[in-house]
């Protein structure tokens, strides 16, 4: 394997962490700053916003740049994010950090994936994109788990610390080992945007961005979801290793199912079970004692994982299917509206648990996988109305 395939992938391990790790040190950061929960999770919300907004803008804008520049570049502002959030001792500090953060990793995933496509042979590109994207999966299994760890070991800061650290390495490594890799043919902010005029392609993305709300409604508060029955610290850190393990599961399931049962197929199932999930979450406070609500607690946001996870490449692949040559603009398309279903649900979230409590979230995330199905449904009639491009659509 190209060594150089490796520095992307830690570059993507870096990012998943950050993006990830926030929910797990919620409360700790909430109660060192002063602020409700609701509005620390709001930090989930400004990165995710950031990142929706900034990374088709900054992919415009920095279309011609070369790659090796560009990939250094971004992890640098990555790092330097980090090393606020890390430093902060006020909350619009880490606000900033995180807005910061976002910029850096919405100027390196798009062209990670890009530039792992040019530097392998044509027979190893499809292993190559593999095991770049699969950075952020392995995120959840250990650099989230070890950054709630951390946490409630020594101090909340300390994981944005590390983060800052790897990143800066990685981009040295970039910086130093990478071969100049010239850009692809830009894309215009008005060819990407043209396909939201298209109703077969909206409304699919109205299911990327309402599972995007749904998921991370319930994932960003989940420690206070386990903190109902007085589960913290290293009980929440294996919880979310666990979650690890079921997403990577489910990551692998997903591309295998698609081929054999086709898209629409797994789709459906996959929002069937993240209901099922987060209806269990729900029930939590119902259960007395502590052993009960964990077992029930861990089998949920395993479902959670393992079935949030299938439903991501079933959803590339029907994008694929049903946008022709236009895919790639499509699948960032796909991208942004997770990123905005991100922000809208930990915002939600921040509400629901303002309003009611901790015991609302799955409820509520519950009720919301029901316009997941609905814009899925309306883009599968479309698609067959349309004489069906589709084949798995």
């Amino acid at each position: 394997m190209n060594c150089r395939i490796l520095l992307l992938t830690a570059g993507m391990f870096v990012i998943g962490t950050e993006a990830f790790m926030i929910a797990g040190l919620l409360p700790a950061l909430a109660r060192d700053l002063e602020v409700s929960v609701s509005a620390a999770g709001q930090l989930v919300t400004v990165f995710s916003l950031a990142y929706a907004f900034g990374s088709p803008i900054l992919a415009t804008l920095t279309g011609k740049a070369e790659r090796r520049k560009l990939l250094s570049g971004a992890m640098l502002l990555f790092a330097a994010g980090n090393a606020l959030c890390g430093l902060a001792n006020v909350y619009w500090l880490v606000f900033l950090g995180r807005v910061i953060t976002a910029a850096g990793a919405g100027l390196f995933a798009p062209p990670a994936a890009a530039a792992a496509s040019a530097l392998s042979d044509p027979d190893h590109r499809g292993r190559s994109l593999s095991l770049v994207l699969g950075g952020a999966t392995v995120a959840l299994i250990l650099g989230v788990p070890a950054g709630t760890w951390l946490t409630y070991m020594m101090d909340w800061r300390l994981p944005f610390r590390v983060v800052a650290g790897l990143s800066a390495a990685a981009a040295a490594g970039i910086r130093l080992f990478f071969p100049k890799v010239e850009p692809p043919e830009s894309v215009s902010m008005r060819e990407r945007l043209s396909q939201l005029k298209r109703p077969l392609i909206l409304s699919a993305l109205a299911a990327s961005l309402t599972w995007g709300t749904d998921v991370f409604l319930v994932y960003t508060y989940i420690a206070d979801i386990f903190g109902q029955f007085g589960a913290a610290g290293r009980t929440v850190s294996f919880v979310l290793l666990l979650t690890g393990l079921a997403s990577f599961a489910g990551v692998q399931f997903g591309g295998y199912a698609v081929d054999r049962y086709g898209s629409h197929n797994i789709i459906v199932l996959t929002l069937f079970l993240l209901m099922l999930a987060v209806i269990g979450l729900s029930l939590l406070h119902e259960i007395p004692g502590y052993t009960g609500p964990l077992l029930l607690g861990g089998a949920s946001m395993a479902l959670w994982g393992f079935s949030g996870y299938a439903f991501n490449p079933a959803q590339q692949h029907r994008l694929i299917g049903i946008s022709g040559t236009a895919s790639g603009i499509v699948l960032s398309l796909h991208n942004s509206a997770i990123y905005f279903g991100t922000a809208l649900g930990a915002m939600v979230g921040g509400l629901v648990l303002d309003i009611g409590g901790a015991s609302d979230l799955g409820c509520c995330s519950a009720g919301a996988f029901v316009l997941a199905l609905i814009a899925h449904g309306a883009s599968r009639r479309l698609a067959v109305r349309a004489g069906g491009a589709s084949g798995p659509s």
